[in-house]
This record gives C-alpha cells, sequence and structure tokens, in this order.
C-alpha cells in the first residue's frame, strides 16, 4: 500500500510537467482549426477504406491523431519525418510528402511482415515505399535527426523502450509525438524517462482524443 501511495504521488508530481494544448498554441504555430477541418475532409476517405480493409480501428493510429500530425506538417513545413509503428501514419507523412518538394520520409517496424504489408497498401496508393526499415536496420543506421517524430511502435510495452532512442533522432526545435497515453503505466514510465531531459511536453488530448480515448503528447527538444 505504502509503494502504491508514494508511485501516486511521484505520478502527480510527473505529470504537472505537462503543459495544457493552449501553451503548445502559444510556444508555436499550429494547425487553425479551419486548417484541421480540411485535413480532416481530405483524410477521412483514405481512413475509412484503411480501417475496413487492412486494419482495425482499434489497432491504426486514430483519424483524430493523423488530422492533427497533417496538418501539422503542413503549418511547420516538416522536411524530415519519422514514423515507428508502420501503417496509416506512413500513408499520412507520405501524402504529405507527394505534395511537398524535398520532404525525406523513414517508418520503422519491428514485424517485417506487416512492414510489407505497409509497402503494398502504399504501392496501391500510388505513394514511396522507400525507406522502409525493420526496427532492427533503422538501430544499426546511424541516429538521425527528425523534424516530426510520431512514435507508435507496437504495444506500448515494447514501445517504451525505444524512447530515449526516438529522443535521440528528434531534431533541435522539432516535435516528437507519443501516442497511447491514456494508459496510465505507459504515461509514467514515459513521464519518468523523459524527466531528465531537456523538453518541454504538451497535452495534445483536445485535439487527439478519439472514441477508444486514445490520444496523444507531443515532446519539444530545445
Amino acid at each position: 500500500m505504502w509503494h502504491s501511495v508514494v508511485r501516486n504521488v511521484a505520478f502527480r508530481v510527473l505529470k504537472s510537467r505537462v503543459l495544457p494544448y493552449t501553451k503548445f498554441e502559444a510556444q508555436t504555430a499550429i494547425p487553425t482549426q479551419a486548417e484541421i477541418g480540411s485535413a480532416s475532409k481530405m483524410l477521412k476517405p483514405y481512413y475509412d477504406y484503411y480501417i475496413a480493409n487492412i486494419s482495425r480501428a482499434d489497432m491504426a493510429m486514430s483519424l483524430e491523431l493523423a488530422v492533427y500530425v497533417y496538418a501539422l506538417c503542413e503549418k511547420k513545413g516538416f522536411k524530415t519525418l519519422l514514423d515507428l509503428g508502420s501503417g496509416f501514419s506512413s500513408f499520412v507523412y507520405r501524402l504529405y510528402a507527394s505534395k511537398h518538394e524535398g520532404v525525406q520520409v523513414v517508418s520503422v517496424d519491428d514485424d517485417a511482415q506487416w512492414l510489407e504489408k505497409t509497402r503494398m497498401y502504399l504501392r496501391s496508393q500510388n505513394l514511396s515505399d522507400a525507406r522502409l526499415l525493420t526496427l532492427e536496420q533503422f538501430l544499426q543506421e546511424p541516429t538521425a535527426r527528425f523534424d516530426c517524430v510520431l512514435h507508435d511502435l507496437n504495444f506500448v510495452e515494447v514501445r517504451i523502450n525505444y524512447l530515449q532512442h526516438v529522443l535521440a533522432a528528434t531534431a533541435d526545435k522539432g516535435v516528437l509525438i507519443l501516442d497511447d497515453v491514456h494508459k496510465p503505466d505507459y504515461l509514467y514510465q514515459a513521464l519518468e524517462k523523459l524527466k531528465k531531459e531537456s523538453v518541454t511536453i504538451y497535452d495534445l488530448k483536445p485535439v487527439t482524443l478519439d472514441s477508444f480515448n486514445r490520444f496523444a503528447l507531443a515532446v519539444l527538444r530545445g
């Protein structure tokens, strides 16, 4: 019981570092409601097809997160993008890249079979399937820095093990997005790992909350 009390107190202290979305609005240029609405209108037909034919809605990234990530990339003009946990996120990034010259995308998965399924899906949508890497291949490469990193790899019990690596792959002034922080144990572990890092953490719940109660955090370096 004492251990539970201590952990709860520690958790409250860690969560106090997470700033509200209004602070994120004040910190950096972010998508307007109109821009989010435009991205939603464009992405929804693709998303509906994806969850009907490729992956279940509770396994794929949410439409809310997909829309926000796309709109954020548009707003910030990001040039280097990394998604860990290939799938609809890979589509979102590569659709954005197809509309903006010079954008580089790397997609990573620890399931080689699923990575190939993502490759076939991207090809069916006439999007680039370059730089789809297994997790092992990604970890063996020299650490590169990306403007926008979406960490949605595997289940959270696996994902937490690579948090510091993906933070290192986030550029200064770049943004790392952590999904599924509605899960208390994952949120606690993530905040514990981040507490000694030079980062600012923002709650994206107002713009990423979905019907499964999933939502995300934004972690800004520098």
